[in-house]
């Protein structure tokens, strides 16, 4: 437990270091220097993401069964959302997406040993739900990369570009890190719908329908995309209204599914 506690506040600090780092760097006017030691940089948050994994990766797995507390899953998710931005910067520079992403990683770090109940649960149904929570998270950030390009290329439209979104990658860029953002997620959540499909038994008598449905039409959405872009070249505000609308219908599947089973409990 001492050694899991160390290891979540080193990345924590690490992370809220890094946050500061690309903050100043955004802010100066030499954001371009080529003596940025970025590799350096990505090796600090490499070895971030590495001590936050070991931080709740024993909270997370006990024997054969997944407990799901909240501090873990919040620290679980924002691992993703690091993991996946480390993924994009192999091919881009997508670094600066970090002052986002960052210092909700630091936060969540040291949540993970937060006092709270835990959801005990089987190891193959458990690992369908971590399955579920990673292609929600990385979908979201491909959802909320969406937001930020298609405000990015109308305020570069209208010639009013804040320092904010000076700061973004261009817009190839950004495009390109949705593109992998969203296959990526797309990949997770096939994944996770067969998986889940083992534990159905009666869609009525479980209330999964809703659920199941808007999954499937949000994985059909995805795949249709990621089809066009590669078949016919979808890109553009075409790309950002695909990713925006099948997220949201990913985010109906489980809002539809506990409106449903409040409105019957």
């Amino acid at each position: 437990m001492l050694v899991t506690s160390f290891a979540a506040i080193i990345a924590s600090l690490i992370y809220f270091y890094a946050s500061l780092v690309l903050w100043n760097r955004l802010q100066s006017k030499d954001s371009k220097a080529i003596d940025w030691p970025r590799n350096r940089f990505l090796l600090y948050i490499l070895f971030a993401a590495i001590l936050q994994f070991f931080s709740f990766a024993n909270s997370l797995l006990n024997g054969q069964v997944i407990m799901l507390g909240l501090g873990t899953v919040l620290s679980l998710i924002t691992w993703l959302s690091v993991v996946s931005l480390l993924i994009t910067n192999l091919k881009q520079t997508t670094e600066n997406l970090g002052v986002f992403i960052f210092p909700l990683a630091g936060l969540s770090s040291i949540l993970t040993f937060m006092p709270g109940q835990s959801a005990g649960l089987p190891l193959e149904l458990g690992l369908h739900v971590i399955l579920s929570i990673s292609a929600y998270s990385i979908l979201g950030l491909a959802g909320a990369q969406a937001i930020l390009y298609s405000i990015q290329e109308k305020r570069f439209q209208q010639k009013k570009l804040t320092t904010l979104f000076k700061a973004l990658p261009p817009l190839q860029v950004m495009e390109a890190t949705m593109i992998q953002f969203v296959t990526i997620g797309f990949i997770i959540l096939s994944m996770a719908l067969i998986t889940g499909a083992y534990f159905i038994e009666d869609m009525f008598a479980q209330h999964l329908i809703h659920k199941t449905f808007f999954a499937i039409l949000a994985w059909v959405m995805y795949g249709l995309f990621l089809l066009g872009n590669n078949r016919f070249g979808w890109r553009g505000q075409i790309a950002t209204k695909f990713t925006i609308w099948a997220y949201f219908l990913l985010v109906l599947s489980y809002i539809g599914t506990e409106t449903i089973l409040i409105y019957i409990n």
